[in-house]
C-alpha cells in the first residue's frame, strides 16, 4: 500500500479497546507497505501525571511522552513481525521506508505531537493524505458532550483552526488535531481524514480511498 500515512491515536492503546487494536494489526499486516505513527495513550498520560506531581519541567514531560509513543510503536512493530528499530526522526523513517516499504514510529522531539509527526512524515514521503484513527467519529462544532453539538463532515484548514480556538470548545477539548498539525497540512495541501477506530471497515475505507464516515480536513 503506497497510500496515506496512518496516525494511530493513543486512545486505541487503552486496555478497554485492546480488541480494536488487535483487529487493526491483523488487517494492516496483510498489506505489503504501510506508514504508521503511533501515539502514547494511557502509558504516556500516567507517567506524565506522575512526573508532574514531583515537579518535572514540561520539556522532560514531553520526553517521557515520546518514550511512551516509541514503546507503543515497538509493540505494534513486533506484533506485525517487523524486526526494524523504531525510527527516532523523520529522516530515519524515510530511509526505512525506502529499504523495507514499511515504517512504524512514535514521537520525535518535544513540542511535536504524533499528529504533527504524521503530517511531517507525509510531507517527506510525498503522500497527500493522513488518516487519523482516533476515538471520535467526526469533528464536532463544539464539545460533543454539549447538547446540540453538530458533526462536521468537511472543513477547511482555517476552519479547523478556528474550531480549535473557539470558546465553545474550551482548551481544544475532544479535538483530535492541533494547530501545528493543521499548519503543516495546509502548507503542503495534505488532506486529513478523521475516523473512529471502533469501526474497522470504515477505517480501511478511509485508508484505501473509498467513501467513509468521518471528517475530511482539506
Amino acid at each position: 500500500m503506497n497510500g496515506p500515512v496512518i496516525s494511530l491515536g493513543g486512545s486505541i492503546f487503552s486496555k478497554n479497546d485492546e480488541n480494536y487494536l488487535l483487529k487493526f494489526i491483523e488487517r494492516i499486516g496483510k498489506e505489503e507497505s504501510y506508514a504508521l505513527v503511533v501515539g502514547g495513550g494511557p502509558v504516556a498520560r500516567d507517567e506524565i501525571a506522575r512526573l508532574r506531581k514531583i515537579g518535572a519541567k514540561e520539556y522532560y514531560l514531553d520526553m517521557m511522552g515520546i518514550q511512551a509513543t516509541r514503546l507503543n510503536a515497538s509493540m505494534v512493530s513486533l506484533a506485525l513481525g517487523n524486526l526494524m528499530e523504531v525510527p527516532e526522526s523523520i529522516d530515519e523513517a524515510v530511509r526505512q521506508m525506502k529499504l523495507y516499504k514499511r515504517v512504524i514510529m512514535g514521537g520525535t522531539e518535544p513540542g511535536h505531537t504524533t499528529d504533527a509527526v504524521s503530517l511531517l512524515l507525509a510531507e517527506a514521503l510525498n503522500r497527500d493524505t493522513v488518516v487519523n484513527v482516533t476515538n471520535v467519529d467526526y469533528l464536532y462544532d463544539r464539545d460533543p458532550k454539549i447538547n446540540g453539538a453538530k458533526k462536521v463532515e468537511n472543513i477547511s484548514y482555517s476552519g479547523a483552526v478556528e474550531m480549535i480556538t473557539s470558546e465553545k470548545r474550551g482548551a481544544g477539548a475532544n479535538f483530535p488535531l492541533d494547530i501545528l498539525s493543521l499548519n503543516i497540512a495546509r502548507r503542503s495541501n495534505i488532506g486529513i481524514k478523521i475516523v473512529s477506530f471502533r469501526d474497522q471497515e470504515n477505517v480501511f475505507k478511509a485508508i484505501t480511498g473509498k467513501k467513509f464516515k468521518g471528517t475530511t480536513v482539506s
